[in-house]
């Protein structure tokens, strides 16, 4: 049998297809239905033309294998070897070798979940992030509004997308406040960068307004209502009013004053305040008051802070500074004080967590620059910075591994515009998976990144007020790809056309190792960590392997190099303990005429005590048998050529022994509660009596000790009150009684 080809190198993009050619050409001497098989990738990936070729002896033919890819095959070179074998006893296979080449194809898709939100001011949208490629993407969002009226919040911001796999990030939008109007659609794009992949989506952020048509036309009838009304009351002022005309304001605009006597009074009322005069403190009429209005923000991020209180301040002769006014600010940082006074006032702004200021940036009032409140009007821009106490975060970590097992490192990087991309503060995850940063400068907005080897990496964003000790949402991360790559050899030489079968996320994954170029190489990429794979190889003329591989997370194991030996003899068996039951987790190792040592292990579930070595030449072989805290066992068995060899049955004894008795008093009754002791100047094993069991009061039992001479000694109340020195066998039960002497 011989095969040939033309094609040596097939490049095949993911989605695409690609054809080998092959001739064939029978050299046995009967007639022959030819078939090809396909070593290193899945079958169901190639198609032949005919699935059979039938030629007469010396005849040759053609037939086609067309390969097809799935979208998110990964990238990278596979060799491929193809079989083509008859169908008649003892037909010799024909191979072809080539490397298929897959070239990277990184492609991304976003679609969010809803696209379009209708509400007063913040949305939330879920943004699916696809990698529809075959490479791993490392990828960047950022959300873009053309008329950059919103604000934009993305969680994760960065995150990593294995082949076919989706990550969803969250998006908050926060628009800015709209009193009047209709709805008003704010588009925005939410782009996706990677390395030579991007992609876009588009949301609709649509803003109603906080005064709807119906509250707005019901406000307009009652503001006509009120313009009357008003237009009446001043109407009768001007009619009933007492005040003369003059140049100067009324009596009600000047406020009253205390004269030496403790009367109230001015130099032109000396018997007291005029009719309708104002006192400085208590509500001030509409019309006649100011408004102070600003925003209060944080000193290190620039961002509106909510929640503090902002008061306005005047000198009192004999009270010092008194408020006057107060106020709290929105979320936004925002305040308003209305009706105040017409003056000047020194502004303040405190809350728990920040340090107290003086406007525009004083520590203390004496530095304090005064604000001049006119009556009617508004004072806009009183804008103030407030600086926080230092804050925390703290919060876990889960990497679905026991606790200690994986190191995390994790790190704080300031999230706002203007921060300085060099600061970055940095903590470990403890055992638990525990994390604390102390002493972050607040309040602020923080990008928390959580990398451990072998895993993918996450970031969350946390925001901190002045002094506030911040628990941020438990971290959960996701284990990346791992792989298994090795050489397989006869002893002597790497191996080629030996078939690499495991089984990964339910399924048959089956390669092969190259023939020419790479010969006995193999790979298993993209397999799920952590997990535990069981690696078959099988080769005609060649007993089969079988190797367990643990990888833990994102690992690669690149160092496994497989023996497989000649001859397809097979050795069954069980080992059983001296009850008769399996016993798993026995290493059988096979000695004597094998080509060279092979060994096994019984198994632990299912057929417990079980085992199956094959790749045992024809001849004599010693099994020898072992296992911690038993005897180990040799029996001798003949490996033959005409068919398989019985199973071999051992029973290993156990290499531990027991002593067992009861202590007694001077009337040879059981004592409970007694301490008992057994050492041999290494080990030593302690009891306590009991009260009953099946040799009566008194009993005890050491179990698990290795044979050897034991002293054994009994202690009640700190004092030794018996000893005995007892001679123990591997698997036996010594008995031994320890009697107390009289007082």
């Amino acid at each position: 049998m011989r095969v040939s080809s033309t094609v040596e190198r097939l490049d095949v993009p993911p989605g695409g297809s690609g054809i080998v050619p092959l001739e064939v050409i029978n050299t046995s001497s009967v007639i022959e239905s030819m078939s090809v098989t396909v070593i290193g990738l899945p079958d169901d990936l190639f198609r032949s033309e005919p699935t059979a070729l039938a030629l007469f002896p010396e005849a040759s033919g053609a037939l086609t294998m067309t390969l097809a890819l799935p979208e998110a095959f990964p990238a990278g070179t596979y060799p491929v070897t193809l079989v083509v074998s008859g169908s008649a006893p003892g037909a010799v296979e024909a191979f072809h070798d080539l490397d298929l080449v897959v070239p990277p194809h990184p492609h991304l898709a976003l679609l969010a979940t809803p696209s379009r939100v209708r509400t007063r001011g913040r949305a939330a949208f879920a943004v699916e992030v696809r990698n529809d490629g075959n490479v791993p993407l490392d990828v960047a969002l950022r959300a873009v509004d053309s008329d950059r009226t919103l604000r934009t919040t993305l969680t994760p911001s960065t995150l990593s997308v294995v082949p076919g796999a989706a990550v969803t990030s969250t998006v908050l939008v926060k628009g800015p406040r709209q009193l009047l109007g209709s709805d008003r659609d704010r588009p925005l794009k939410v782009a996706a960068q990677a390395t030579n992949a991007q992609a876009e989506v588009d949301l609709v952020l649509r803003q109603r307004s906080t005064i709807s048509r119906g509250l707005l036309t019901a406000l307009i009838l009652l503001s006509i209502l009120a313009a009357w009304a008003l237009a009446f009351l001043l109407g009768m002022q001007q009619v009933f009013g007492t005040d003369p005309f003059t140049k100067v304001a009324p009596a009600s605009y000047f406020a009253a004053t205390v004269s030496e006597d403790g009367t109230t009074g001015t130099d032109e009322h000396p018997n007291g305040p005029p009719a309708g005069a104002l006192a400085k403190d208590g509500p001030v009429p509409a019309g006649v008051g100011a408004t102070i209005t600003g925003v209060v923000t944080g000193a290190s991020d620039g961002q509106g802070v909510g929640r503090i209180t902002v008061d306005a301040m005047r000198e009192s002769p004999t009270q010092g500074l008194v408020v006057v006014s107060s106020a709290a600010t929105q979320a936004d940082g925002t305040y308003s004080m209305a009706g105040v006074f017409p003056g000047s006032y020194i502004i303040r702004v405190s809350a728990d967590g920040y340090q107290t200021a003086y406007y525009p940036s004083s520590a203390t009032p004496e530095g304090a620059t005064l604000v001049g409140a006119p009556a009617q009007k508004v004072k806009s821009g009183v804008d103030m910075p407030i600086t926080g106490l230092p804050a925390s975060i703290s919060g876990s970590v889960d990497t679905g591994e026991a606790a200690g097992e994986v190191a995390v490192a994790v790190t704080a990087k300031p999230a706002w515009d203007g921060a300085d991309p060099a600061t970055v503060y940095t903590s470990t995850a403890d055992a638990s998976g525990a994390y604390v940063f102390s002493g972050l400068p607040a309040p602020g907005t923080y990008e928390l990144s959580f990398v451990a080897e072998g895993y993918q990496p996450s970031t969350v964003t946390e925001r901190v007020l002045g002094g506030q000790n911040r628990f941020a949402l438990d971290v959960r991360l996701g284990a990346g790809t791992g792989q298994i790559s090795g050489l397989v050899t006869d002893g002597r030489k790497p191996l080629g056309g030996v078939a690499v079968t495991t089984t990964s996320g339910g399924k048959a994954l089956v390669v092969g190792t190259p023939t020419v170029g790479q010969v006995g190489q193999f790979v298993l990429p993209n397999l799920p960590t952590p997990a535990t794979y069981v690696l078959t190889f099988t080769k005609a003329g060649f007993g089969s392997r079988t190797v367990v591989v643990d990888l833990q997370a994102g690992e690669v194991r690149g160092d496994l190099n497989i023996v497989m030996s000649g001859g397809a003899g097979v050795l069954t068996g069980t080992a059983t303990d001296s009850s008769g039951a399996g016993l798993g987790g026995v290493t059988v190792t096979a000695g004597g005429s094998a080509a060279t040592t092979l060994s096994t292990t019984t198994l632990t579930s299912g057929a417990v005590g079980t085992f199956t070595l094959t790749g045992l030449t024809p001849g004599s072989v010693t099994l020898t048998f072992s296992k911690p805290g038993y005897v180990s066992a040799s029996v001798p068995a003949t490996i033959t050529e005409s068919g398989p060899t019985a199973p071999v049955n051992v029973t290993m004894t156990s290499a531990l022994g027991s002593v067992t008795g009861r202590v007694l008093d001077k009337d040879l009754a059981g004592v409970a509660d007694a301490t008992v002791q057994a050492t041999d100047g290494v080990i030593t094993r302690t009891t306590t009596s009991t009260a009953g069991g099946a040799l009566g009061a008194g009993t005890y039992l050491l179990a698990d000790l290795p044979a050897g001479t034991y002293t054994l000694s009994v202690t009640m109340n700190g004092a030794v009150v018996s000893t005995a020195v007892v001679t123990i066998s591997s698997g036996t039960v010594a008995t031994q009684d320890l009697p107390i002497g009289g007082p």
